[in-house]
């Protein structure tokens, strides 16, 4: 190590000699000494810089600290577990002793990781559950990592983002370019994940607590250009999840749809006939046209037909019309009306209250639910947009295997993987803001409009 003065910056350098004194059986040997050796030299490297930062730090606070001695702490880098030298320190307001680790890295979630270690940590556990991400991350770093500093690092990081974002920050603000699209089709739905059992609440059945997701696109475009494909893309998809209530996601759709997306030409809304949706989208969207999903109708028909096909593709003939004064009248000829009373008024009553998102079909300019040729058309009447992301941004991580959740872990690991869906907004939160000692708009209340 040969730092410079204290007034520049310090200039570290590790040298690392490899010599073999008889050459391996295979390359594979070669290959395996060489990383060993790079992985020393990392190891030396990071402890000799370790030490000649805390010493510039020092040097350029002399008049507010004291340097007393050196201590070691184990700490896990990516090059394996090193013995990072810790500077101990008096302050000489007070006189009170401090290690520098508890000054430089105030906001880590623990103290066996390093940062950039618990930044891995995050991304492994977005893909997988704790204890597999945890092995693999160990596996990777040659050392023993625990499932708890996983569950760790994604609760201490979750909880300062959604910090964050109910202080109305957002990490993806910077990256945004409102852009005035010729329609901006939203579509919201709710699924239930698991509630853990803890203690004394072992012996009661477990329940279930929602999740809400809102997705926004543009328009739909062909994956594939071969003739028969049939495979499409979403157009300037963004997605909102959260575990809190219907109404808070509703409002954080529409800001985003405002951030990203601007003023459009026309605004669609297709989700299904909840009163907690028809609250959000009289509040935050009063403008826009809404269409109630026809696979929710298709499955309420099905329900109440059963296995009578002919049946069902009479009543259904009215909905793909989208007529629903026709529709409600098939539905009081049916010959199962007297047999299935109770479904029969669960169904007519859902029909009778939704009929404006049946009939709102034909309000949508043709152009733009009509495909042509290979372009397709960007708005739909199905469901299959939000019930894919559904399966793809939820179930995949949070319902295989059986696993269970509380409201406050699943809330913090979901708005991770939120973030991590764009790399340059993850890695703008991680290095400006993630390990920073001060909040973020600290005087926005979380029922504010967004700062212009």
């Amino acid at each position: 190590m040969s730092p410079s003065s204290f007034e520049t910056t310090p200039v570290v350098s590790v040298v690392c000699n490899l010599s073999l004194r008889q050459w391996p059986a295979d390359f594979k040997t070669l290959e395996a000494q060489i990383v060993s050796a790079v992985q020393e030299s990392g190891r030396q490297l990071y402890v000799a810089a370790a030490q000649a930062f805390q010493e510039h730090w020092l040097a350029q606070r002399r008049e507010r600290w004291t340097a007393v001695r050196w201590r070691g702490i184990n700490q896990v880098t990516p090059f394996g577990s090193v013995r990072v030298p810790v500077r101990v320190v008096r302050r000489r307001l007070d006189g009170c002793y401090l290690t520098l680790s508890k000054v430089l890295l105030a906001p880590k979630a623990t103290r066996l990781l390093c940062p950039w270690v618990e930044k891995q940590a995050l991304e492994a556990a977005t893909g997988a559950n704790y204890r597999p991400a945890a092995a693999e991350l160990g596996r990777w770093l040659r050392s023993r990592i625990s499932a708890w500093l996983i569950w760790r690092c994604v609760q201490f990081h979750g909880a300062k983002l959604c910090e964050q974002l109910s202080n109305q920050w957002w990490p993806d603000q910077a990256a945004a370019r409102p852009a005035r699209a010729a329609v901006v089709v939203t579509e919201l739905d709710s699924t239930y994940l698991q509630a853990q059992q803890r203690g004394r609440d072992k012996a009661v059945p477990a329940g279930h607590f929602p999740v809400h997701l809102g997705v926004q696109y543009t328009g739909r475009k062909r994956r594939y250009q071969r003739p028969g494909s049939r495979a499409v893309t979403l157009q300037d998809k963004r997605w909102v999840a959260s575990t809190q209530s219907m109404t808070l996601l509703g409002r954080r759709v529409a800001w985003q749809r405002l951030r990203h997306y601007g003023k459009a030409a026309h605004e669609v809304i297709l989700s299904d006939g909840d009163e907690a949706l028809e609250r959000v989208r009289e509040t935050e969207w009063p403008h826009a046209t809404w269409l109630l999903d026809r696979w929710h109708v298709a499955r309420a028909v099905r329900d109440f037909v059963g296995p009578d096909e002919g049946e069902y593709r009479r009543l259904m003939q009215p909905v793909w019309r989208s007529d629903s004064e026709a529709l409600l009248e098939a539905l009081r000829h049916s010959p199962l009306r007297e047999a299935r009373a109770e479904q029969f008024r669960i169904l007519f009553g859902y029909l009778l209250g939704n009929r404006e998102g049946v009939d709102n079909w034909h309000h949508i300019p043709s152009r733009l639910r009509r495909s042509i040729g290979r372009q397709i058309a960007p708005v739909r009447s199905g469901s299959g947009v939000i019930e894919k992301n559904i399966e793809v941004k939820i179930a995949r991580r949070f319902k295989r295997q059986g696993r269970s959740w509380t409201r406050h872990g699943s809330e913090h690991l979901l708005q991770l993987l939120w973030l991590q869906e764009n790399k340059l907004n993850w890695t703008h939160w991680w290095n400006i803001t993630a390990l920073a000692k001060t909040k973020v708009n600290p005087g926005w209340p979380s029922s504010a409009p967004p700062p212009n």
